[in-house]
């Protein structure tokens, strides 16, 4: 009996000390959760912050650049214009100016070379008949049986 009874007591102090460093672990563990959340936070803030900062450069930047672009001289419009391709000339802002670059040395197309003329010496070609024994030897090879493939080789062989 007496067994039994220090065997259930140490079970339930084992178990009071498990349910212990259960809550202790719990703890660690939101406190780590708070922190991550925490820090999250803050590398948010972080980025806005960055993000309006750049906005606010980006705004006064474009406010100088207009401020100098009011300033600046603008070209006088010619009184002459290219219109497909021609010289018109009338007066008008949108139209494009003249360019105020050109090329002084006109396109050339790349030279190519004349083909050669070849030099064509007729060849008199053999105008004899065949013979008929060739002519007979290429009928015969159609009337012998296809199942022998090299038979057509062979016969010119043999000759």
């Amino acid at each position: 009996m007496r067994e039994k009874e220090i065997k259930q007591f140490e079970e339930i102090q084992s178990k009071e000390k498990a349910k212990e460093m259960y809550k202790e672990w719990l703890k660690k563990k939101n406190t780590e959760d708070l922190q991550k959340k925490k820090d999250e936070k803050e590398k948010e803030k972080l980025r806005e912050a960055e993000l309006q900062e750049k906005k606010e450069k980006s705004e006064r930047m474009f406010k100088e650049w207009l401020q100098n672009s009011k300033n600046k001289p603008r070209p006088a419009s010619a009184g002459y214009a290219y219109v497909n391709g021609k010289l018109a000339t009338y007066p008008d802002g949108n139209a494009y100016p003249a360019p105020a670059f050109y090329n002084p040395i006109p396109w050339k197309p790349i030279p190519v070379p004349p083909p050669k003329e070849e030099k064509y010496v007729s060849v008199k070609k053999n105008k004899r008949p065949l013979s008929s024994h060739t002519h007979r030897s290429s009928s015969v090879l159609f009337q012998k049986s296809r199942s022998n493939i090299y038979l057509g080789s062979l016969h010119r062989l043999h000759k």
